[in-house]
C-alpha cells in the first residue's frame, strides 16, 4: 500500500505540508478525490480539527489576506500537497512546511533558520518552514500573518 498523499503531487506542488495526523477519508474514494479532496467532505468526516488545518493552510497560501475562504474552497489543492511521512518528501525541492515536532528528527530545525513570531513561533530557512501544529491555540492569526510576510516576500 502506498503512503497517503492529498492534493498536488510532489512533482506538481509548489508547497507541501508534512503533517503528523492523517484525516479520515470517505469509505469509497478514488485517485480523483486524493488529487482534489472535497473540503466540505473532509470537514464533515473529521470535524473542526480538519477545518482548522485547512483554514490555516488557506490563510498561509492565499494570494490575498481577504480571499482565503475562496482559496480554501476553490484553489487550495491546485499547488498544495499534503503528506504524512518524511520519506514522501525526500528530494522535494519546493516550499516544505514541517508541521509540529513529529518530523524534527528527520528534518531538524536549521541553525540558519530565522525565528518568526513572538509567543508562538515558526522557523524559516527556505525552502523549509518548521511550524507549530495547525491549530489556532498553537498557530494564531498573528503568527499566520508574520509567516505569510516572511514566505511571500
Amino acid at each position: 500500500m502506498t503512503a497517503l498523499w492529498l492534493g498536488a503531487s510532489a512533482e506538481e506542488a509548489s508547497v507541501v505540508f508534512l503533517l503528523p495526523n492523517k484525516p479520515i477519508l470517505p469509505d469509497h474514494y478514488d485517485s480523483r478525490f486524493l488529487k482534489a479532496p472535497d473540503i466540505n467532505q473532509l470537514i464533515e468526516l473529521n470535524g473542526n480539527h480538519w477545518r482548522k488545518i485547512l483554514t490555516i493552510m488557506a490563510k498561509l497560501l492565499s494570494p490575498n489576506d481577504d480571499t482565503w475562504r475562496e482559496h480554501r474552497e476553490r484553489h487550495l489543492w491546485s499547488r498544495l500537497g499534503v503528506c504524512f511521512s518524511a520519506k514522501q518528501v525526500s528530494g522535494y525541492k519546493g516550499l516544505l512546511f514541517v508541521v509540529g515536532h513529529t518530523f524534527r528528527q528527520s528534518y531538524p530545525v536549521s541553525g540558519m533558520a530565522q525565528i518568526v513570531g513572538d509567543k508562538h513561533v515558526a522557523y524559516v530557512n527556505l525552502p523549509y518552514v518548521w511550524c507549530p501544529y495547525l491549530d489556532y491555540r498553537q498557530f494564531p492569526n498573528v503568527l499566520i500573518s508574520a509567516l505569510r510576510a516572511q514566505i511571500l516576500e
